[in-house]
């Protein structure tokens, strides 16, 4: 089998996987607090999502700080 190389052929855009939560963590200034409310039941299972939606974020921006914790209503999460 040949294969003919051709040039200049724009790389299609990946979608990837799309976000469980939309947070808007860009917009967050130091001292500000959003709350998640989620059933007591899912609590343990999407606060791991939730802690790696932040992560990916501060990768991107090493200058933010955030902490992720579990409260009894859902999941809560700090600018620091």
């Amino acid at each position: 089998m040949k294969f003919k190389i051709k040039e200049g052929v724009p790389l299609p855009i990946g979608r990837g996987k799309p976000r469980k939560y939309d947070i808007p963590l860009e917009t967050m200034k130091v001292g500000d607090h959003i709350l998640i409310e989620m059933a007591k039941t899912k609590i343990p299972q999407e606060v791991k999502i939730i802690r790696n939606f932040v992560l990916r974020y501060r990768h991107k921006n090493p200058n933010t700080r955030f902490t992720v914790r579990q409260l009894e209503e859902g999941v809560g999460i700090w600018r620091m």
